[in-house]
């Protein structure tokens, strides 16, 4: 902590140097407000809409109290500067100073709080003593308290608080001088106030409302499916009917995980360790729920407004589901700090490290993100499907079952639907390289294995469903590759059939131990929904296409029940070597003048471990 603060300081000294020079370099021309009105206004909406940018790109959405506070007119002066003086090389660039301020201060509120950590951890384990040699005085009748004290304890470094009130001390005169003006009462009032606790009315109203109208609107729209005008009206209204059932699964599926975040909350399982998530702008699960549901209200009101003809015939139903997928992209993406927008880039960035996969460390968001997607082969596969239907026209047709597995196009939709099962088998083998366990090799043998079960079945469709030569081979390796998955899952990734455990099949240690019949539950439902391809095989029943809209739903809600017994396993595994907390790193540094290298060593001993993270100089 003493080599971090002097880092700290060391980078505080080169911002302030940093905002000399460019002072120096360039004299500030005091303009008036008056002086804006000769401007043409789309100037000053250009200025206004960088300023904006530049200030969300600094703030990242964090909490308004660790804004940089620069007032209106300050930040159109040094806009104005920066568009006289042209681009400005990376050390005297304005922008970058202000972005280098914003997250040295939160390195600083974070070290503070690690100091404070760290005191109250050092009262702590000196209380522990006293009780362990009180019980000990107790039992012997020896009083040995005061005297190992003074001859033990009292020569520890760790004992004494001096080094660290003095380096407290330095932190809050810091904090004064750089972010608070000198006021050291207003910079001891932002350092000692601990984690903020707020009320999730709001949040848990939008969801209860969004849920309450999305089911309202799913009943509309389920009983005019039901009425004969509508099929009579809508050309290809069963093919309208799987597109909304391609676009629901997902975004039930992420209504599901907030049910995840939930009970892992209530059980006490560390899963903001486990994900590295971001203590400032983690999600609460009543605030996580705010999004996708919302998606799945306007969803289920897309889905009623195509089917009740709303605005027909001018409006063509089949508009509907394309409106929904442009506001969900506008919801993921929107850069406004709306929404929970910290969480909802973490979500992108970590997605869109799956097509990097290979190129660095796989650690446990990789492979644990890499399987959900493992779950959503419906989705994926049907994703040539609707864009064969939409190329043709708005107008469905009572053939758009051509577009399906039957088409030419099946390539490419067995591409999309393995693309998950390739991104887990290249992680399995970058994490075989890094560890040398060769559990990963065999892990990613259960990957290569649904990557030839798929191809298998795509070839078998495409060939029309006949019970031939593809019809044996897809039987074949679809029982190898259930049954291996199904082993995986139950020795590896949830750590059952151990033997003399107190629980019967199960592990030594749970966690859910007031549910112990689920745990039993959970291992049957697992492996009948892993069997559930069987429903594909005969010839009568229902449509094929609903048949593959049943197992993909089942599908996620066997995902949903696999994250609640793997997170548990790793978090058992977690504190099993006593890793419960993760050391946050400065938010800043410099080529100049580096506080700290950061390094990662994997110390894992069985699978799916997170490696021990170390300070060091």
């Amino acid at each position: 902590m003493e080599a971090r603060t002097k880092g700290l300081e060391a980078q505080l000294r080169e911002l302030t140097e940093h905002r000399k020079l460019f002072e120096t370099v360039h004299q500030k021309n005091i303009r008036t407000w008056c002086s804006l009105l000769e401007l043409s206004p789309l100037v000053i909406f250009r200025r206004w809409l960088s300023f904006t940018t530049a200030w969300m790109k600094s703030s990242g959405g964090a909490v308004a109290q660790d804004a940089v506070s620069v007032d209106a007119e300050s930040a159109l002066k040094r806009d104005e500067d920066r568009i006289e003086m042209g681009p400005f090389p990376d050390h005297l660039d304005p922008g970058a100073y202000w972005h280098a301020r914003h997250k040295l201060k939160k390195a600083v509120l974070e070290h503070y709080r690690g100091l404070e950590m760290l005191h109250n951890y050092r009262i702590l384990n000196i209380y522990g003593f006293r009780r362990v040699l009180s019980k000990f005085e107790k039992a012997t009748k020896i009083q040995v308290q005061r005297v190992y004290v003074e001859e033990k304890m009292a020569k520890c470094s760790f004992f004494q608080d001096e080094t660290l009130r003095t380096t407290m001390n330095e932190m809050q005169n810091i904090f004064a001088s750089s972010f608070a003006e000198g006021d050291r009462k207003k910079a001891l009032t932002r350092l000692r106030a601990g984690p903020q606790y707020k009320s999730h009315h709001n949040s848990t109203f939008c969801s209860g409302l969004a849920i309450g109208s999305a089911m309202a609107a799913l009943g509309l729209g389920v009983r005019h499916i039901f009425e004969t005008d509508t099929r009579n009206n809508i050309p290809g209204w069963d093919g309208l009917l799987f597109i909304y059932g391609v676009l629901a699964v997902p975004t039930f599926f992420a209504v599901l995980v907030g049910l995840n975040i939930l009970v892992w909350a209530r059980a006490r399982i560390n899963y903001v360790f486990i994900f590295e998530l971001d203590l400032r702008t983690r999600l609460d699960h009543r605030e996580y729920f705010q999004t996708p549901c919302i998606l799945l209200a306007t969803l289920c009101y897309a889905f009623w407004l195509s089917f009740a003809r709303i605005g027909a015939p001018a409006v063509n139903p089949t508009i509907w589901p394309l409106v929904w997928l442009a506001f969900a992209v506008l919801v993921m993406l929107d850069p406004l700090p709306i929404l929970y927008k910290p969480s909802r880039y973490w979500l992108i960035r970590n997605v869109g490290k799956l097509l990097k996969s290979g190129l660095k460390r796989v650690e446990f968001t990789d492979f644990w993100m890499g399987d959900q997607f493992c779950s959503l082969v419906f989705t994926l596969s049907n994703l040539t499907l609707i864009g064969c239907v939409y190329s043709q026209g708005l107008n469905l047709s009572p053939d758009w079952r051509k577009c399906g597995s039957a088409s030419n196009l099946w390539p490419l939709s067995f591409v999309l639907a393995t693309l998950p099962f390739l991104v887990r088998l290249v992680q399995s083998f970058r994490r075989y390289a890094d560890s040398k366990l060769r559990t990963h090799l065999i892990n990613a043998g259960k990957y290569g294995a649904g990557i030839v079960n798929y191809l298998c079945y795509f070839i078998w469709r495409h060939r029309g469903g006949q019970y031939d030569t593809a019809f044996v081979f897809w039987c074949l390796f679809n029982t190898f590759y259930t049954i291996y998955a199904m082993t995986w899952d139950l020795l590896m990734d949830w750590s059952f059939m151990q033997r003399h455990s107190r629980h019967f099949l199960l592990r030594q240690e749970l966690v859910y131990t007031n549910h112990i019949f689920m745990y039993y539950f959970a291992i049957v439902t697992n492996a009948l929904i892993r069997f559930m391809w069987i429903f594909y095989i005969p010839v009568k029943g229902p449509d094929a296409m609903f048949r593959t809209f049943i197992v993909g739903l089942l599908e996620v809600v066997r995902r949903w029940q696999w994250n609640f017994y793997r997170l548990e396993n790793e978090h058992l595994g977690n504190v099993d070597q006593y890793r419960v907390t993760r050391e946050v790193p400065s938010r800043t540094t410099y080529p100049s003048r580096s506080m700290a290298t950061w390094t990662k060593r994997s110390r894992r001993k069985r699978h799916g471990r997170l490696p021990r993270v170390e300070l060091t100089s």
